[in-house]
């Protein structure tokens, strides 16, 4: 795989996603194994009942977050299994990515489906790759995150 196929349509790198890394999935797997290791189900039922009453949801939500893991990139997955429609729509029209779209900078597809976590480091990151061309900005442009704002 080419670092090109690890850009997805809407501008994210899949190589420093949170889902594609594992990071948050392998951090909560790694404190599941601490708190097994430990059995704290016991410290949180006997020495901390109140501040631990809801331990069982905790655990819950660290099983959930353990299984937060992209298995493929964007450009991997089948049309069956990336249902996005930024992606369909940037396959609709030819382009590799929105970049290559006059509107993408007020468009209300790339809105409406990041608007509430990715779209800024998005956007950022078309630029980038408009101003520098794709190869360019992967070699020596900055690959914006949320996380980083």
């Amino acid at each position: 795989m080419t670092s090109a196929d690890m850009v997805t349509y809407c501008g994210i790198y899949c190589g420093d996603c949170l889902g594609y890394t594992g990071v948050i999935a392998d951090a909560a797997d790694s404190f599941l194994d601490v708190l097994d290791k430990y059995k704290f189900y016991m410290t949180a039922r006997n020495v901390f009942p109140e501040e631990l009453g809801d331990y069982d949801k905790m655990i819950d939500m660290l099983l959930f977050m353990s299984e937060l893991k992209c298995h493929k990139t964007c450009r991997e997955r089948s049309d069956e299994e990336a249902s996005c429609i930024v992606r369909s729509c940037c396959k609709d029209r030819g382009f590799f990515a929105c970049h290559e779209c006059s509107g993408f900078e007020g468009c209300e597809t790339l809105t409406s489906v990041l608007g509430g976590l990715h779209l800024d480091a998005c956007l950022q990151n078309l630029r980038g790759i408009r101003e520098m061309g794709l190869e360019a900005w992967l070699r020596d442009g900055t690959r914006h995150h949320y996380w980083d704002e």
